[in-house]
């Protein structure tokens, strides 16, 4: 009976939403493709085809490398990685590191 509650037990865990793991303590990062943009927010498509919106404010930092970007570097199609803190709603960017083209890799 122990090995078959063990088993329960992990496939109760495996099958646990994964904002259930969400937790402070480090950042959680959202890779996309902009889809919209205005001076307040980003939407993003991810790759497993979900749409997010993440607000910005005054706060938030873009970066394009290790270089400060400009807020008019950001456009529908560029290829971001948006760390939105804790993960949990409403997303938040803290930081949005835009990609980077192949001539400066």
């Amino acid at each position: 009976m122990t090995r078959r509650s063990a088993l329960s037990a992990i496939l109760l865990l495996a099958a646990a939403p994964g904002r259930a793991w969400a937790h402070d303590g480090h950042a959680h990062r959202v890779l996309g493709t902009i889809t919209a943009r205005d001076e307040k927010h980003l939407e993003l498509k991810t790759p497993t085809g979900e749409t997010l919106s993440i607000a910005m404010n005054e706060k938030t930092s873009l970066l394009r490398g290790k270089r400060k970007a400009d807020a008019a570097e950001l456009k529908v199609g560029i290829r971001v990685v948006v760390d939105t803190g804790n993960g949990e709603a409403p997303l938040v960017a803290r930081e949005v590191q835009l990609g980077v083209p192949a001539a400066q890799k």
